[in-house]
């Protein structure tokens, strides 16, 4: 049987197609939601004892997992952190540490899981985009010249050094927001005005050279096979630093891409290091023709390029699930 671990928010169009894929196929599926195993009351347990057996609540075999999330303590604790005085000095660590257990509960359910097959291995997905950058740079992609800082000197330096600079999250891209703000970690330039109004240390931040681009490129990768599409994104001011400003009035014109044979090669070198069976590749194409990697999202959106393209990935995920559902 196929097993889809997801959130339990997840609600997009691309996991439904998926879902109405594997029913076409006749394929039997089943689901596991952080939300249904932390908050509604379900029993269960992972026992262990100096006997060959495992007791588990999750007995049932399945051979083929599809792997699209599960929780985070900030939803299955939130009733418990509200319940606290907001101005309890402790706080800040208790969040810390329900986030650590939970982690390390969601890890022991999926070594449940470890001898079957994962897309992708949950234990892969947990990446940070300079180490991934480090060594994209070693396997022999082009990368943008990159620098974590707490600094304001330094920072205003590489920005003297290499002219337009961006900042971007190391984790990934997330959007708080509250009855009265709205946070959204995101890509954007920085100008030497803003630079200069920083105090003289800040939090370590990621920064990079901005690099000039004739297109972007958004490759899904799946099981050795890209599937790549173009971002006509310059053309638009608002989509001309990162695509994802979405300009939803008037969306960029997004078109199938061949890479050429020697980044596909590489980019499938830093997959197979990265222990990834898919995920979601970004990278820039220069005026001068050049391919800069940028970064991977082991389990980022695949819609976005599924439909323009009229690649089907929906049903290339589906029959994948079901191949090794043997």
């Amino acid at each position: 049987m196929i097993l889809i671990c997801k959130s339990h928010d997840e609600n997009n169009e691309s996991h439904e197609d998926v879902i109405d894929w594997l029913s076409y196929h006749n394929a039997k599926f089943d689901f596991l939601s952080g939300h249904d195993y932390y908050e509604n009351g379900n029993d269960w347990s992972i026992e262990l004892s100096n006997s060959k057996n495992e007791s588990s609540f999750f007995s049932q075999e399945y051979q083929s997992i599809w792997f699209r999330g599960f929780m985070r303590y900030r939803s299955h604790f939130k009733e418990t952190i509200n319940s606290l005085d907001s101005t309890n000095d402790n706080i800040a660590e208790l969040r810390w540490r329900l986030g650590q257990e939970t982690a390390k509960t969601n890890s022991q359910i999926f070594k449940s899981f470890e001898d079957s097959y994962q897309l992708p291995n949950p234990k892969s997905t947990k990446v940070d985009k300079f180490s991934i950058l480090r060594l994209a740079e070693k396997i022999g992609l082009q990368i943008p010249i990159s620098m974590i800082s707490n600094s304001r000197k330094k920072l205003l330096e590489f920005y003297k050094k290499h002219g337009d600079v961006i900042t971007k999250p190391l984790y990934e891209t997330v959007y708080f927001r509250d009855e009265s703000s709205a946070i959204f970690f995101k890509t954007d330039k920085i100008t030497e005005e803003s630079i200069k109004s920083l105090p003289e240390k800040f939090f370590p931040s990621f920064f990079q050279r901005y690099v000039e681009k004739d297109i972007e490129l958004r490759a899904f990768y799946l099981e050795g096979k890209f599937y790549t599409m173009a971002i006509f994104s310059q053309l638009d001011p608002q989509t001309k630093t990162d695509f994802r400003n979405y300009n939803t009035e008037k969306p960029n014109r997004n078109v199938p891409y061949l890479l050429p044979k020697e980044i596909e090669t590489k980019l499938r070198n830093l997959m197979k290091e990265l222990n990834l069976n898919t995920g979601s590749i970004d990278l820039i194409k220069t005026p001068d023709k050049r391919y800069v990697f940028l970064e991977v999202n082991p389990t980022g959106q695949f819609g976005f390029v599924s439909k323009p393209c009229n690649y089907y990935l929906e049903d290339e995920i589906a029959k994948t699930l079901i191949q090794h559902d043997q």
